[in-house]
């Protein structure tokens, strides 16, 4: 199951993204990484991502303005927003546009990361189920 959901990971931090990146891919999800939010919305504009884990505090485009973009691009895409610097603007605004959830940084734990990554995955497996459903 874990095989057919593709993954963004973004952050301008280098160890994060390639910790994630190798966690998730022994997990076996497909996973590709960016290091800026420009690059991510120019890999989702080129290809379909399931779920887009995303720093918010980066260079040039934040990843609230990421949110936004792909949220109006593809709203089906799960977006889960990671940060370390955490304030109740920013998680009430990245929950208003949509947000599937949010992880604070230092991560708990990489299983924590890889949980609720699963989380999304079933939910995504839930509108499929429902969707096959109303076809049918």
């Amino acid at each position: 199951m874990k095989e057919k959901y593709k993954i963004l990971v973004v952050d301008d931090e280098e160890g994060i993204v390639c910790t994630l990146k190798n966690h998730l891919k022994m997990e076996g999800y497909a996973v590709d990484t960016a290091q800026s939010a420009a690059e991510a919305f120019e890999k989702v504009k080129k290809d379909k991502y399931h779920i887009v884990l995303t720093d918010i505090v980066m260079p040039e485009m934040d990843g609230i303005d990421l949110l936004r973009e792909i949220k109006a691009y593809d709203a089906l895409t799960q977006v889960i927003m990671m940060t370390g610097y955490s304030t109740m603007d920013k998680t009430l605004s990245s929950l208003e546009l949509g947000a599937n959830d949010y992880i604070l940084k230092p991560f708990k734990s990489v299983e924590h990361v890889i949980q609720v990554v699963e989380y999304s995955v079933q939910k995504l497996e839930r509108w499929r189920e429902s969707i096959v459903q109303i076809v049918k």
